[in-house]
């Protein structure tokens, strides 16, 4: 049973709930993001899910059932009818302003640049002693990940009649997996699209790249978040791209910054954006201003770069729809990576974006690493069709908010000033106040001779020197247990 996302608030004005329920699940049956014969979420689930009651959910199944879009099985639960009253599986929006953006990328060298490495904060390589708590970010807990299940889908891609997983594919990635992307976004994302909007990357680093370098010249002008990746900044210094920071506050990245560099004569080609859940505060974008930097970038003609690293981890609060869900330009280029919710050395990351910005990456891609690896492609492809993908997202999200509520609960008992107000309700960090008896530096060292690694990311600000004296730490690589404890230790030190 796939992960579902219902959107009840963009749905039809005066709607009743349960006619709001029903119409986002006949859409996405219609766009065929939910396929002939799967099977739906029990109305217990959804209804818990969705926060409504459960009677609401069942008012709205009954209605597709009547209307011949879904199918009890007695004993088995709701499927997706086999025969649907509708044939048209094809429903696409129409896609604006990309002419000139289009030509710029046909136009573009596909000779990359110089790249320089920068290194951000060398001291944090430095291995820690034993019983140090290293509260690493982004870092997924690799011991819960279902290696036995991984080990038979590799393995069965090294079987004899499928030597051919051994030998050269496609530029754009094996399509098995691209189809089976573009399937789980739309059902998980809200995403309309195919196999052909999908590119497979290494890594998302590589995709972010790979959109830069065909759609900014050198000194053209780039918006980013500020604070924001700084993956996504170096990539575009590489490219000698002129950088215009976008202030950050409790609702995300800020329009209004965006309009006064338009009026003062800006003429950006991207916007990077982390909406889900901002890198580093993890607050998330709110919805007017999702509509209105995407209305920003229709009327002046760039491109948003959606870099989703971390929304499947959503702990509290109904599922988002991605802003590429939301998209009715086509100005939106949505990178994503299996690194997280998979493992990192996996190096698997997918573009999502216009046709003709896909093939123009695919003929720059030729000149750096030809292709994709094939094997992992073909083992992660039937992982996710045999629904593994998903049932292991169901088990991270469930372990990883364990372990927020158990940094949480130590932190909120002896420390309650260091916790961020609200907290984020999702994401794989948290970013903590410094005790006000304490600078940044002071409380990083404390944490450290107390056995704990915490994470100073001031360098994330366009000015390190003005940011906020906050640290960062991730709660998803440790133990319960150990989470608790290096919770334990900061509380200890810090007070």
């Amino acid at each position: 049973m796939p992960d579902l996302l219902v959107d009840i608030d963009s749905a039809r004005d005066g709607a009743p709930l349960y006619q709001r329920i029903a119409d986002s699940i006949r859409a996405d049956v219609l766009a065929g993001r939910l396929r002939r014969g799967e099977r739906v979420p029990s109305t217990r689930t959804l209804a818990r899910e969705l926060r409504v009651n459960r009677n609401t959910v069942a008012q709205a199944y009954d209605q597709l059932i009547a209307e011949g879009f879904l199918a009890g099985r007695h004993g088995s639960g709701t499927y997706v009818a086999d025969e649907l009253p509708q044939a048209s599986f094809s429903v696409r929006r129409a896609r604006q302003n990309q002419r000139p953006l289009r030509r710029v990328a046909l136009a573009n060298t596909p000779t990359p640049p110089d790249f320089y490495r920068r290194v951000l904060q060398p001291d944090d390589n430095k291995p820690f002693k034993a019983g140090y708590l290293d509260l690493r970010l982004g870092a997924p807990d690799v011991d819960a990940f279902p290696l036995r299940n991984w080990r038979r889908m590799v393995g069965n891609q090294l079987l004899v009649a499928r030597r051919n997983r051994m030998n050269y594919g496609s530029a754009y990635g094996m399509q098995e997996l691209r189809e089976a992307i573009a399937a789980y976004l739309g059902r998980a994302r809200g995403i309309d699209c195919t196999h052909r909007n999908v590119l497979i990357t290494s890594g998302s680093q590589q995709g972010l790249w790979l959109a830069a370098s065909l759609l900014v010249d050198k000194g053209e002008e780039v918006l980013v978040e500020d604070p924001g990746y700084l993956g996504a900044r170096s990539s575009f210094e590489a490219l000698h791209a002129k950088l215009l920071p976008v202030p950050v506050d409790g609702e995300g990245a800020n329009p209004a910054a965006v309009v006064r560099a338009i009026n003062r004569g800006a003429k950006p080609k991207l916007l990077h954006l982390t909406p889900s859940h901002q890198y580093p505060t993890g607050v998330s974008l709110s919805a007017g201003r999702r509509m209105e930097l995407l209305e920003l970038a229709a009327r002046h003609g760039f491109m948003i770069v959606e870099d989703d690293y971390d929304s499947e981890f959503r702990y509290e609060g109904r599922p988002l729809r991605a802003l590429a869900g939301i998209d009715q330009h086509g100005v939106v280029i949505y990178v994503g990576s299996f690194s997280k919710v998979m493992y990192p050395s996996l190096r698997v990351g997918y573009v999502v974006a216009p046709h003709w910005l896909i093939d123009a990456m695919v003929g720059l891609r030729w000149h750096i690493d030809f292709m994709p690896p094939m094997l992992e492609s073909a083992a992660l492809a039937q992982f996710i069709a045999e629904g593994h993908f998903e049932r292991h997202l169901r088990r991270m999200r469930t372990l990883y908010a364990d372990k927020r509520d158990a940094l949480v609960g130590v932190l909120r008992r002896k420390l309650p000033a260091v916790l961020p107000d609200p907290l984020p309700p999702g994401g794989m960090k948290l970013v903590l106040h410094v005790p006000r008896h304490l600078t940044r530096q002071q409380a990083k060292e404390k944490a450290e001779h107390a056995g704990v690694r915490v994470y100073d990311q001031s360098v994330c600000h366009f000015d390190p020197a003005g940011a906020p004296e906050t640290l960062t730490i991730g709660f998803t690589a440790l133990p319960v247990r150990q989470v608790t404890e290096a919770a334990e230790r900061l509380a200890g030190a810090w007070a």
